[in-house]
């Protein structure tokens, strides 16, 4: 329902909040202690609603006014992004190297072949200057 859905929002943005002042801000071991807890009860599916909102409040006060704040100014931010946005030229030789690749419905492409014209040949292109090197780094995501 829809207020399960804001409910799943104000708690995912209360532990972004919490999870980037553990990594973003400087804190005694206490307060680490008591944002990892709190963290914990918020991602907890077991944790009574009433539980997750009595923290929330506790850590964040009016957490639903300094959401509405932050995307707000978020919002000013991509008006302002949006109004400073230019659309340039491109100078030079920059197309040169463009192609534009058409594919063919397949209902063209048998009234073509029925009426007799040669298929077109496939263009070929040239790899000899392309060699992979694999890397040998073990890959893994980095989200964190």
């Amino acid at each position: 329902s829809q207020s399960d859905d804001q409910l799943r929002k104000e708690v995912d943005w209360c532990v972004e909040q919490l999870e980037l002042g553990l990594k973003t801000q400087k804190s005694t071991p206490k307060q680490a202690e008591e944002a990892l807890r709190a963290i914990k009860t918020l991602r907890n599916d077991k944790a009574p609603l009433v539980k997750k909102r009595q923290v929330m409040r506790a850590v964040f006060g009016d957490y639903r006014k300094k959401m509405e704040a932050e995307r707000c100014k978020e919002l000013k931010l991509m008006e302002a992004a949006a109004k400073s946005a230019r659309i340039v030229e491109m100078k030079g030789n920059a197309h040169k190297n463009c192609r534009f690749f058409r594919r063919r419905s397949e209902a063209s492409r048998t009234r073509q072949d029925s009426a007799g014209s040669p298929p077109e040949s496939p263009r070929t292109f040239n790899t000899d200057s392309f060699k992979f090197t694999a890397s040998q780094e073990e890959f893994h995501f980095n989200f964190f």
